[in-house]
C-alpha cells in the first residue's frame, strides 16, 4: 500500500509552509508526497490550453521554480520521504529527470490534453501513476510500468458522484482485456472515509490532497486531509490492504 500526500498547491506558495507539509507527510504515515510542476501562463493564460482568468490569478502566486524544486526535494530527503511531481509542460518533466525522481504522476489533464507529455513519462520506464478523471486510458499498448488511479474530477466529489470500482486489480492489458482495472484511487472526497472502502476493495495506491488548515483560502484545501486524517487513514489502509490480500488468496 502506497499512501501519497498530494500537497500539490496548498503550500500557498510559500516555502516554509511547503517544508513543514513535507514534515507532517512524513511523520504521519505518507510514503510520497506530491507537488505539482507547471506554467500558468501555459495551462491557464490568455494563449494557454484552458484560457481561465480566475483560475490563473488564484494560481499565478503558487508557481515554483527548477531552484525551489531542487530545495523541495533536499528537504524530503532529510525527512525521509519520497518526492514526487505531477508535471504539465516538457520543460518541467526535464527538471524531474534532472532531479532523478523516482516517479511520475500523470494528471488526468495531462493525459487527455497533452498525451505525448505523457508518453514521455511513461518511456521513461519509471513507475507512471496515471488519473483518469476525465478519459479513458489514452494508450493502446500496454506499458507495465503504468499504474491506473480511480479518480473524479470534481473538487470536492460527493460521495454519490463517486461511483467507486467494486474492486481494484492489477493494471489492465488493453491486448487481453476489455475494461479498465485500477490499481489505486485519487480521492477528491472530504474526508477518508471512501479511500478506506477503496483499500477494502483492493486498491493498493491512494492518493490524497494534504493541507494543515482545510479552512485556508485556496482551490484544494477543502478536499484535503489533515496530519491526524492522514495519520489515520495510513494506519487503517494499510492494515485493510494486508486483510483484503489475505481474503483473495
Amino acid at each position: 500500500m502506497l499512501i501519497i500526500a498530494d500537497i500539490g498547491i496548498n503550500h500557498d506558495g510559500n516555502m516554509n509552509l511547503a517544508h513543514e507539509l513535507i514534515r507532517q507527510a512524513a511523520i504521519n504515515g505518507a510514503d510520497i508526497v506530491k507537488f505539482q510542476a507547471y506554467s500558468v501562463d501555459a495551462l491557464f493564460g490568455p494563449n494557454g490550453t484552458d484560457p481561465n482568468e480566475e483560475i490563473y490569478k488564484g494560481v499565478k502566486p503558487l508557481e515554483f521554480n527548477e531552484k525551489q524544486f531542487e530545495q523541495l526535494k533536499k528537504w524530503c530527503e532529510q525527512e525521509n520521504i519520497e518526492f514526487m511531481c505531477s508535471v504539465f509542460d516538457e520543460e518541467r518533466f526535464w527538471w524531474m529527470e534532472k532531479l532523478e525522481v523516482r516517479r511520475h504522476k500523470i494528471a488526468s489533464r495531462t493525459s487527455k490534453l497533452t498525451r505525448d507529455l505523457a508518453l514521455k513519462m511513461v518511456e521513461t520506464g519509471k513507475p507512471c501513476y496515471m488519473s483518469l478523471g476525465f478519459n479513458s486510458p489514452p494508450f493502446d499498448k500496454y506499458y507495465s510500468n503504468l499504474h491506473y488511479l480511480y479518480c473524479v474530477a470534481e473538487y470536492p466529489t460527493e460521495y454519490d458522484r463517486i461511483n467507486m470500482p467494486n474492486e481494484y486489480y492489477a493494471n489492465y492489458n488493453p491486448e487481453k482485456d476489455e475494461h479498465i482495472e485500477y490499481e489505486g484511487f485519487s480521492d477528491h472526497s472530504i474526508g477518508i472515509e471512501a479511500s478506506l472502502v477503496a483499500a477494502a476493495r483492493g486498491a493498493t495506491i491512494i492518493e490524497k490532497h494534504f493541507t494543515l488548515d482545510k479552512s485556508a483560502k485556496g482551490f484544494d484545501h477543502i478536499c484535503s486531509i489533515t496530519p491526524d486524517e492522514l495519520r489515520d487513514l495510513a494506519k487503517y489502509a494499510k492494515l485493510m490492504s494486508k486483510v483484503t490480500k489475505i481474503m483473495r488468496q
